[in-house]
């Protein structure tokens, strides 16, 4: 996991929000209701402890599942010089993290046997 989340971390590119979420990495009531505690709180252990482990100063993780939660949370710092904790609504600079993202779900269908790779 730390493989995937060091390059976010460290990529410059534009930067971008973590919609309908508040300072502390809750979600607001449009964002859609809450997952139950103990997956809430394995997520707030296994992102910490690979967040530490890679050395990355601060992550913002939001997971949107329609129908069974959401998920964002902040933790670390924004920045390593004054401190300032990250926040849910900090601008990050992601790289080109998009790209992975979009192959993993093309992947994904692929395994599913709903799209072939070779499909136009």
């Amino acid at each position: 996991m730390a493989s995937v989340l060091a390059p976010m971390a460290l990529a410059p590119t534009p930067a971008v929000h973590a919609a309908s979420a508040d300072r502390n990495g809750s979600c607001s009531p449009d964002c859609g209701g809450s997952l139950a505690p103990e997956v809430t709180a394995r997520l707030d252990k296994a992102i910490e402890a690979v967040r530490r482990q890679a050395g990355i100063p601060g992550v913002v993780v939001g997971i949107w599942m329609p129908g069974k939660g959401n998920y964002v949370r902040a933790t670390g710092v924004a920045d390593t010089t004054t401190r300032e904790p990250m926040s849910a609504d900090s601008y990050i600079r992601i790289g080109s993290e998009t790209k992975t993202f979009t192959v993993t779900a093309l992947l994904e269908l692929v395994d599913e046997h709903r799209i072939k790779l070779d499909d136009p």
